[in-house]
């Protein structure tokens, strides 16, 4: 009873006003509901459209800029209404919206006096944060009660006890805050960039070494959580797919062995054993993990889609082309999509390009794709992708050979010879390093084309060393950036030869027109 009337007095003293939220079931027609209707259903991609929807014949103005204002206001509001029991949330999930939640009541009432109503919300919180290892929350949290008890009440025992939880999970954080640091060191490389990087090697080992040093003394969610992704780093610099299956499963083992769903690590570990399966043509495997992988996705979130890419080259990589269409229509289709940021969507472009390859020469059905094959212009799609255009040893290449597979595909001949000589410089330039050495002498035996003709014969006579050498260095030993293949090139080099015929094509004559 205290408790409320604690409560009761600091929302009559402070005249709590009504909270203007969203109305989510429709009961009420006004610009804001309908504002809030019109974002969930994609209807806008602008202010200006936004603009000219609600207020037609008029720029809008201020009127817009105060209904956007209002909008946002009510779903900020609304936020610490959301259902944090939802079926598609797990228990750690639900934990955590509930923490912070009320964590931020905690911090109300601190700033208003309130210390019974906190005390009590404040170990409620601290109970739930330790079970589902939100670190820097119990941390957070046995500040508040080492100070209630210490400053406030003079309880030498219960102080003492809050003040050793603190001083525990403050260095815990400590520790997970040099791990997220060493890896979001790390990963800044990777993000416009899918070239491979050995010079970053010698720093993540010293890396793992440090680690492992705090994982020792800590199974911290968050810093076990950051050892792991480094650890699958390391062996994806190296290309070391066996050990990243088996780091996979090592992780996995770690968080499935928690008290609680912990999804995310989970998904992660699952995508680098994918990733394994892949590169290692363990096709089966890699779809009874893909299928497991799906149970734990948020579809839409941002790992929805990144895990989709490595499901996309799993099923290319296979050969099952009608289910990497399948994957890519499901992705296109969802309205999250536009929401990524600009280099993940150009990654769905690059698969789009292949994809309309393979239609273009029969490997794929894409009978009813209208809407969406219908819309490929190769000049189109060199536009649309601008950030991995300067991504020279990294995707870049895919780039650059759909380019050349196409103009062979349609016969354009004489616009493929100017594209290959540009090509043999771009090789020379960028790509005789040892990890894009199969792009390399893929692209080598590309350029053998107009070297031979386009005579088939004379083409694989030509190219015929650099095969052999593409064959010396499969796929799963390649020290190269995994996305860079979207199909295998030995595939790549059976569809571009089935394009040639046995007339040739007389490039000579060609110069001299």
């Amino acid at each position: 009873m205290d408790t409320l009337k604690e409560l009761a007095l600091i929302i009559t003293r402070n005249k709590a006003k009504s909270i203007e939220v969203l109305d989510t079931q429709k009961r009420e027609e006004s610009k804001i509901n309908d504002f809030y209707y019109q974002l969930t259903e994609g209807s806008f991609t602008s202010d200006e459209e936004a603009a000219t929807y609600f207020y037609p014949g008029k720029k809008g103005g201020s009127n817009y800029r105060k209904l956007k204002a209002g909008l946002k206001s009510r779903m900020l509001n609304s936020l610490f209404f959301l259902d944090v029991k939802k079926s598609t949330y797990t228990d750690r999930q639900s934990a955590y919206y509930e923490c912070y939640k009320d964590w931020a009541a905690i911090n109300i009432l601190l700033a208003k006096n309130a210390y019974i109503s906190c005390k009590e919300l404040a170990k409620k919180v601290l109970r739930y944060a330790d079970k589902y290892e939100f670190t820097e929350l119990t941390r957070d949290v046995s500040r508040v009660l080492r100070l209630h008890y210490g400053a406030q009440m003079g309880d030498v025992k219960q102080y003492k006890h809050y003040r050793e939880v603190y001083e525990t999970y403050d260095q815990i954080c400590r520790w997970e805050d040099i791990a997220e640091r060493h890896y979001t060191d790390i990963m800044i490389e990777y993000v416009n960039s899918k070239s491979s990087k050995d010079h970053l090697l010698l720093f993540v080992e010293d890396a793992l070494l440090e680690l492992e040093s705090y994982i020792k003394e800590s199974d911290s969610y968050r810093l076990n959580l950051y050892y792991f992704l480094i650890k699958l780093v390391k062996q994806s610099m190296v290309n070391d797919f066996q050990a990243v299956y088996l780091a996979g499963q090592e992780m996995a083992n770690f968080f499935e062995a928690k008290s609680y769903t912990a999804a995310t690590p989970l998904q992660i570990a699952y995508y680098y054993q994918l990733l394994a399966c892949t590169q290692l043509g363990q096709y089966p495997e890699g779809k009874k993990i893909a299928l497991k992988c799906l149970e734990l996705q948020s579809e839409g979130s941002f790992n929805w889609f990144k895990y989709h890419e490595l499901y996309f080259l799993l099923a290319m990589h296979s050969g099952e082309y009608q289910e990497a269409l399948s994957i890519y229509n499901e992705v296109v289709d969802n309205s999250r999509m536009k929401f990524l940021p600009d280099n993940v969507k150009e990654i769905w472009t690059i698969f789009w390009a292949y994809l309309y390859y393979l239609g273009s020469i029969g490997e794929l059905d894409i009978t009813g794709t209208d809407n969406v094959f219908s819309k490929f212009r190769l000049g189109r799609f060199i536009n649309e992708t601008p950030i991995f255009s300067k991504d020279k040893r990294g995707m870049n290449i895919a780039i650059l050979i759909i380019q050349v597979l196409f103009l062979i595909e349609q016969n354009k001949y004489n616009v493929a010879i100017d594209k290959l000589e540009s090509l043999d410089k771009y090789c020379a330039r960028y790509l005789h390093k040892e990890e894009t050495l199969r792009s390399y002498y893929f692209l080598k035996m590309l350029l053998s084309f107009p070297k031979g003709s386009f005579h088939r014969v004379a083409v694989e006579r030509k190219a015929s060393s650099f095969i052999d050498k593409l064959k010396n260095i499969p796929l799963e030993n390649a020290n190269q950036t995994y996305k860079i293949e979207i199909l295998p090139y030995e595939k790549l080099w059976e569809f571009a030869i089935d394009m040639l015929n046995l007339k040739g094509y007389n490039t000579r004559n060609s110069a001299a027109k």
